[in-house]
This record gives structure tokens, C-alpha cells and sequence, in this order.
């Protein structure tokens, strides 16, 4: 049977029981719901009521007293009106024999680190940028492994992360600005380049790596490249093996990303954590290492990953599929989307549910309960007959 991902006000807006209700009846036994979460503006198409929703992130539970030693803060985000959201939201679906997974947006957050401006990452040029945490910092890692220890104590299924790596720098939501705008760059090495962060936590984390060195290497590189973007950088893989210091940069982000992941895993405890397998920079196994994800050093903390698979090519969505089970013994679970650029009709939702499950030896995922019309929920159900 199918899960989709859905948020806490899209339940609130339709009426919980009611919504829990309609999701049973098109056959949909588990949400994926979110539980820490970035800002976002949301055009719901089933609460014409509520068709716009803007909410600012934060948690969408009662943490309790559980960051009372960590010096970062969360925000709850109470826009329901309910104590508890997620307490509330899990009893309400256990009555429609419905599992709530706990889907958890780590570094990605721009109110978060617009309140903890000691923790933001910052480019080779001192650009601090507010949309995410620097996992370098042992209090970022601290807070993380403190939420996942409170989330743990509700009554799910497992805990899905999303946004683990470090972010790409062209991410950002906030209340001061709106589009990015950067024609100067021309290809995903220079934006990777740009995206490295040198912050204190990182300079100070970093003791078997020459990080003044890097800094200047980046620096040097992004110049180069921002005076000369028809010539553009080579490959990033070439420039690793030109300069091995670059090779050592990337080594030392996966040892970060490593020890956070391997921290939330702990906090954990008996609750299975999920690892949604996608970053700044793609969806594929061979987008992940910029960002200081590495597969085969995550597999040995989390219990099972999930390839998202936003395509419309059932094709394309095995192959992804493949690639994260052909390095990773954990089972993989699917997603897919209802965005209609990729998914425009019920055949082609259908058709990729069926090359996805003959497969898969996990579950399959899609988005997005709250952004789906009526009729995208009939696609669901008619999909997983």
C-alpha cells in the first residue's frame, strides 16, 4: 500500500479525522509527515478556504526540555492552535490504522539560522548565509541529535531525513530577499566551489586539513571563474586530482556529515531512521559526494533510504533505483511525485508505480498529499490496486 507525504496544517485544514478518513479510503496506510520543516508557501487545491498557507517553519511538536543543553533554540511553530501537533496528528491516524513517519528537514533552515548566526555556513569569500546550519559545529550536531531523541519518543513508524550533506549556497528563503540571480556562473563546479563553507566550525573541526590553504584554493578558483565564465572550470573529479588539497576538502565534509548522521542515528535509538537520498546538487548516487554524503559511510547508521524518483521515465526511475541498491545492503524505498510536469496523467503514475515495485524490496512514497487535487488522489488509489 502506498504513503504520502503530507503536512500537519493540510490535515488541520481539511478536518484530521476527515483527512485521515479519505486517505484510508483511497488505500494510503502511512504519511510521511512533516515534523521540523523550512519555511515554504503552499497553494493547497482541496481547502479553497485555505488556499495559500505560509509558514515560517520551525517544529511542529512539543520538544519539551529536550534542547536544555544544546545552545541552539528551535522554534515551535503553533499556527493549529494545538498544544501538540504531532502527538495529536499520530493518535488521530492510529484510529484509521494509519503509521505517521516523522519526515525531518535537518540543516536546511533559514529562520533557524537567522536566529543562530554563529552557526551559518560561510563561503570562501566570508558570505554567511542563513538558509543552513553548518554541520561542522558540534552544537549544530548536538541539536540535531537532541531532536531526534524527542521525535523518538512519539508513537511512529521511523524517522526520515532530509538535507543531511552540506547545502549548495543558492538556497535560501527569507523575509529580506527573493530571487537568486547568478548568470556569472555557468556550470555546477563553480557553484559547488562557491558552496564550500569555511565558517569557525569547520576551520576548527578541520585539524588534519590545512583549511587557510583551501580557502585561498576556492577563492582563487570562483575568481578565476567569475572573470571568465565562457572559459568555465574543469570538471570538479579533475579538479580534485589537479589539486589534492580539494580532494582533502571534500574527504573532511564526509567525515562531518558521517559523525551527524551518525549522531541522530543514536539519539534514535530503536526508532528506524531513513535517509532520503538526494542534496543540493541532484538526485543520484553521483551528486551526493559534493555535498559530503557518501552512501556506503552512511549505511552503517540509518536502516533504510529512499530514492526519490521525480521523473516521469519509468526508465530513469529503476536506474536510480539501482544505483543507491547496488552500494547499500539497507532496503530502499521509492518516491515519486504528482508534479504534473513529470507525472501529467493517472497512465504515467501508474505505469511508474508498477516498474518501481517489481523493483524495490522497500515502499513507495508520493508528493504530496496536501498539493494533490481530488482527482491526483484517485490516480493514487487506482495506481496501487
Amino acid at each position: 500500500m502506498p504513503a504520502v507525504w503530507t503536512y500537519p496544517w493540510n490535515l488541520y485544514a481539511e478536518g484530521p479525522d476527515d483527512a485521515f478518513a479519505t486517505l484510508r479510503e483511497h488505500g494510503i496506510d502511512t504519511v510521511n509527515l512533516a515534523t521540523s520543516y523550512h519555511s515554504v508557501r503552499s497553494l493547497n487545491p482541496r481547502t479553497p478556504d485555505h488556499l495559500f498557507v505560509e509558514r515560517p517553519g520551525g517544529l511542529y511538536f512539543d520538544p519539551g526540555d529536550a534542547f536544555a543543553e544544546v545552545p541552539i533554540t528551535p522554534r515551535v511553530d503553533d499556527g493549529a492552535g494545538v498544544a501538540d501537533q504531532l502527538a495529536d496528528l499520530c493518535t488521530r491516524a492510529k484510529a484509521e490504522n494509519i503509521t505517521v513517519n516523522a519526515w525531518t528537514v535537518c540543516l536546511h533552515n533559514s529562520r533557524l539560522g537567522a536566529e543562530n548566526p554563529d552557526f551559518r555556513i560561510e563561503s570562501a569569500f566570508g558570505d554567511a548565509h542563513d538558509h543552513s546550519l553548518c554541520p561542522s559545529h558540534p552544537a549544530v550536531r548536538a541539536y540535531f541529535a537532541a531532536l531526534t531523541g524527542a521525535i523518538a519518543t512519539y508513537d511512529i513508524g521511523e524517522i526520515q531525513l532530509e538535507s543531511v550533506g552540506f547545502p549548495g549556497v543558492f538556497h535560501g528563503h527569507s523575509d529580506t530577499f527573493g530571487h537568486d540571480k547568478r548568470s556569472v556562473l555557468t556550470s555546477t563546479t563553480e557553484e559547488v566551489l562557491l558552496s564550500q563553507c569555511f565558517c569557525a566550525g569547520c576551520r576548527e573541526t578541520a585539524t588534519d586539513l590545512d583549511m587557510g590553504a583551501a580557502q585561498t584554493l576556492v577563492r582563487e578558483l570562483v575568481t578565476e571563474a567569475m572573470a571568465s565564465p565562457h572559459d568555465g572550470l574543469p570538471s570538479l573529479e579533475a579538479l580534485t586530482v589537479e589539486y589534492p588539497l580539494l580532494d582533502d576538502l571534500f574527504s573532511f565534509r564526509a567525515s562531518v556529515v558521517t559523525e551527524l548522521v551518525e549522531a541522530i542515528a543514536d539519539a534514535a535509538g530503536d526508532v528506524p531512521v531513513n535517509y532520503y537520498v538526494g542534496e543540493a546538487f541532484g538526485f543520484d548516487v553521483a551528486d551526493l559526494w559534493p555535498t559530503g554524503v557518501r552512501l556506503t559511510e552512511l549505511a552503517g547508521h540509518v536502516d533504510r533510504f529512499t530514492a526519490l524518483c521525480y521523473v516521469s521515465d519509468p526508465t530513469v526511475a529503476r536506474r536510480r533505483l539501482a544505483s543507491v541498491q547496488a552500494v547499500v545492503d539497507e532496503p530502499v524505498d521509492v518516491g515519486l511525485t504528482l508534479d504534473p510536469e513529470a507525472v501529467p496523467d493517472a497512465d504515467t503514475l501508474a505505469t511508474l508505480v508498477e516498474a518501481v515495485r517489481a523493483e524495490t524490496d522497500g515502499d513507495v512514497f508520493v508528493y504530496h498529499h496536501g498539493l494533490a487535487s481530488d482527482a491526483q488522489l484517485e490516480w493514487i488509489a487506482d495506481a496501487f490496486r
